[in-house]
């Protein structure tokens, strides 16, 4: 068996630059237990070696219902949701397959000449690496791929791609997003990075008319990233709600169970399990590093202090929401 062809291993890196893909033995434990599946989950032993891209491109894979996902406007408790889905008997949870976001970066620029990868490859690879991804191990019956932030420019196309997709698009309301960044200079950096596209999605969408990306300060930039990403997913759920589903995270911290219900009726997840993923230990961890505390209270609290030691930064970023809204007040009901 080629180690395409066996499902514990899963495509872990891509390179355009020497054109190979990694490809990396993973049981279940350790899927479960990463929460990144990027090199901080790599383990000294890890079993597995590089293949040229075009085995990859060109390989036929045995067919598995294709993976569900979870799609976010990043740091939004994609994290937890992941793992509460965990509790479905069944469900396999692949968190931020670094692949996906290799090709997320290269999708926007494909066209132009210093492409590494053309068109219709990058089609045929996001193709192959859903297939490979969905596909769970022995045990499991359904496997939820949960994207990078920066991979939203992803679901239509594999929407295209994939006809019987189911997502869910996870964001939270603009004040606690922008505390919840503005308190780590790294999520900041995050949503920095992504704002790129972001900012030519809002573009695309005929909101963005005057922004240009160099003159908005970085709680601008998380804010336009904010509005971006709540046209984007508006547009996607009012055009194919079979779909997509919107959650919104404070809505799931505050009614749970309700929030669950709709979860698992989209998912095709038994009801029945709503019961154990409401008693998941998730809920007491923190989300990336489960051997942490860190429950409902603590994230009430480390909110509120972020909500008063950036309130500046908070301000700024919801003051050029409002000002959007009044130039286009047609978005007024995104906020």
């Amino acid at each position: 068996m080629t180690p395409l062809a066996d499902p514990h291993f899963l495509p872990f890196k891509l390179d355009p630059v020497t054109r190979r893909v990694l490809l990396l033995r993973m049981d279940a434990v350790q899927r479960r237990e990463a929460a990144f599946l990027d090199e901080r989950a790599l383990k000294p032993d890890a079993e597995g070696g590089w293949l040229p891209l075009a085995t990859l491109r060109d390989a036929t894979l045995e067919p598995a219902p294709p993976a569900a996902a979870i799609f976010h406007i990043g740091h939004c408790g994609s994290t937890l949701l992941s793992r509460l889905l965990e509790a479905w008997p069944g469900v396999q949870s692949l968190r931020e397959p670094l692949p996906l976001r290799t090709l997320a970066e290269a999708w926007p620029h494909r066209e132009e000449v210093d492409s590494r990868l053309a068109p219709p490859e990058t089609d045929a690879l996001l193709q192959q690496l859903w297939r490979a991804w969905s596909r769970p191990l022995a045990g499991a019956t359904r496997t939820v791929i949960k994207a990078t932030s920066g991979c939203n420019g992803l679901i239509a196309p594999l929407l295209a791609q994939q006809p019987a997709l189911r997502a869910l698009l996870l964001d939270m309301p603009l004040r606690p997003y922008l505390a919840t960044l503005l308190k780590s200079a790294d999520s900041v950096r995050d949503a920095a990075v992504a704002a790129g596209e972001r900012l030519r999605d809002l573009h695309a969408h005929g909101y963005g008319d005057d922004v240009m990306l160099h003159a908005l300060s970085l709680p601008q930039q998380c804010a336009m990233g904010w509005l971006a990403e709540r046209v984007r997913f508006a547009a996607l759920a009012q055009a194919h709600p079979q779909h997509f589903l919107r959650v919104d995270f404070e809505h799931l911290l505050a009614h749970p169970q309700a929030v669950l219900q709709a979860i698992a009726a989209h998912l095709s997840l038994d009801p029945a399990g709503v019961a154990a993923a409401l008693q998941a230990p998730a809920w007491g961890r923190y989300a990336k590093a489960q051997d942490h505390g860190y429950g409902r209270d603590d994230r009430a609290h480390d909110l509120a202090l972020a909500m008063q030691r950036h309130a500046d930064g908070i301000s700024e970023g919801v003051a050029w929401v409002d000002a959007r809204l009044q130039r286009h007040p047609q978005l007024q009901a995104l906020a």
